[in-house]
């Protein structure tokens, strides 16, 4: 069997069974702070389950230069301020979504200040699905201004670069 064929069978063969039930999945950021994985501890294939803190694994991911965290995990939330590389002042807002309903979740973003009216924010980052407006339009008295916040899932942004195989 050529090398390359070898090469891409054994890696179907791990990604497929050995791995199986052991990558990260979307799922998982449902409950940002339980997520545990199976971890292979040795070359026999035994494993653990381990916890991963996704939180700063994502701030590692996007070199976030932390700043500011607020941690209330019992009120189902995990608010971290920073900047990022380009400069950019970001807030990365993980939360556990049976917790946190669409209008808990607009509460809390009231409470921090995450609206494209008045933010101190040029992009935020949130897991799970959202209904966050990303557009704020002034009235005409107030000068009819149109004020956009990067808002952005946390999810696809995560997977994007913990699996990038580029560089």
């Amino acid at each position: 069997m050529p090398s390359e064929a070898k090469e891409d069978y054994l890696l179907r063969y791990m990604l497929d069974i050995e791995s199986r039930g052991s990558l990260l999945s979307v799922d998982k950021f449902k409950k940002p702070f339980d997520c545990k994985l199976k971890v292979t501890v040795d070359s026999a294939g035994a494993y653990e389950e381990r916890t991963i803190d996704l939180v700063e694994t994502f701030n590692y991911l996007i070199g976030l230069r932390v700043k500011h965290v607020d941690m209330q995990i019992d009120r189902g939330f995990v608010a971290v301020t920073g900047v990022l590389p380009s400069g950019e002042k970001a807030l990365v807002l993980w939360r556990d979504v049976e917790k946190l309903s669409y209008d808990e979740l607009n509460r809390l973003c009231d409470k921090l200040a995450i609206n494209p009216a008045d933010s101190e924010f040029d992009v935020v980052y949130i897991n799970g699905d959202h209904n966050i407006p990303a557009v704020f339009t002034s009235t005409e008295a107030e000068g009819g201004i149109t004020k956009t916040l990067k808002i952005r899932q946390i999810e696809p942004e995560f997977m994007s670069r913990m699996f990038n195989t580029e560089a």
